[in-house]
């Protein structure tokens, strides 16, 4: 009986974990301007890539946007707007 209650608590655990940890991945698309070529969409890319929580991002400076993946746990769309701003590219509300 004690075996069976203590696989059912570590069941408990691991699933509240999981659906946990899914529930704070986030999408993001912020429209940014000042963008025109690879170069700067790479820029973007590389800081926003550095930035603790990031876990994917596409820049495009043909769409003149930044589609972010994140642990909104660990880092905000504010501060990533932030991050992308200090670029000296603007990110659009």
């Amino acid at each position: 009986m004690k075996i069976k209650s203590m696989v059912l608590v570590f069941a408990l655990l691991f699933t509240l974990g999981a659906g946990t940890a899914a529930a704070a991945i986030r999408k993001s698309t912020i429209r940014i301007d000042g963008m025109h070529c690879k170069n700067c969409s790479g820029s973007v890319a590389k800081v926003l890539k550095a930035t603790a929580g990031v876990i994917n991002v596409d820049v495009s400076h043909e769409r003149k946007e930044a589609v972010v993946e994140y642990d909104d746990e660990k880092v905000t769309e504010a501060k990533l707007r932030e991050v992308i701003n200090a670029t000296g590219f603007k990110a659009v509300e």
